[in-house]
C-alpha cells in the first residue's frame, strides 16, 4: 500500500530536467485489519488534488468487504546545484576541479544558484567556499575590480573591441564602471562573461 501511494504521487509531480524526486510514505499501522485487495484498489488526493510537501493519499478498496485509508506521503524535490568540491580560499580563479554538482532540497535553496559548473569557470570567489554549500552569484565576481577586460561594442552586424580596466566588481549581467585603457574615458558596461563587458553603440 505504501508503494502504491508513492507511485501515485510520483505520477503527479512535475519535474524540471535534471531534478530528482524523493517520495516516502510513512509506516502504516499494522494493527489495522485490512483485507487483501486484488485489482480493485484506487488512489486519490482529496480536496484540490494538489501534491504538497506533505500529502495524504486516499486509498480505497472497492471489494467486499471494502476499506479506506489515508496514507501520509512526504515529497522532496532535489535540484542540481553547483557547490565547491573542496574548501576553496577566497580570490581563487575557479576551475572545473574546484566545482561539483550536488542535489539539494528546493525548499532550502534561496537566491541565485547555478546548475552548470561551466558557468562558473573563470570567475573568482569573493569569500571562502565550503563543500556542500551552494555557490551563489553574490559570492562571485565574473569581473573583479582591477581586472583587464575586453570591452565589446556591438550593433547589428558591427562589432568593435578594445581593452578596459574594471573599476568595480561585477557578476553576470551587472552594470559596472570600466575605464577605457586607450582613451582613459570611464564608461558603464554590462558584464557578459569572465573578462568581458559589453556596451551598446
Amino acid at each position: 500500500m505504501r508503494r502504491y501511494a508513492e507511485d501515485h504521487v510520483r505520477d503527479l509531480v512535475a519535474l524540471q530536467p535534471g531534478d530528482r524526486l524523493e517520495v516516502n510514505a510513512v509506516s502504516i499501522d499494522t494493527r489495522l485489519q485490512l483485507t487483501e485487495c486484488l485489482g480493485k484498489l484506487t488512489a486519490d488526493i482529496r480536496g484540490d488534488g494538489e501534491v504538497r510537501r506533505n500529502t495524504h493519499v486516499y486509498l480505497q478498496c472497492h471489494e467486499q468487504p471494502g476499506w479506506e485509508l489515508f496514507v501520509p506521503v512526504r515529497i522532496k524535490v532535489l535540484k542540481p546545484v553547483v557547490t565547491a568540491a573542496d574548501p576553496v580560499a577566497r580570490n581563487t580563479l575557479l576551475q572545473a576541479r574546484h566545482l561539483t554538482v550536488d542535489y539539494q532540497d528546493e525548499v532550502l535553496l534561496r537566491g541565485d544558484v547555478f546548475s552548470d559548473p561551466g558557468e562558473l569557470i573563470g570567475t573568482r570567489n569573493k569569500r571562502d567556499l565550503r563543500p556542500g554549500q551552494p555557490i551563489r552569484s553574490s559570492q562571485l565576481c565574473v569581473v573583479c575590480k582591477g581586472d583587464k577586460v575586453a570591452i565589446v561594442a556591438q550593433s547589428g552586424g558591427l562589432m568593435l573591441k578594445t581593452e578596459g580596466l574594471a573599476q568595480e566588481d561585477g557578476a553576470f549581467n551587472d552594470s559596472i564602471r570600466v575605464r577605457n585603457i586607450n582613451s582613459g574615458r570611464e564608461i558603464t558596461a554590462r558584464v557578459t562573461a569572465a573578462g568581458q563587458v559589453q556596451v551598446r553603440l
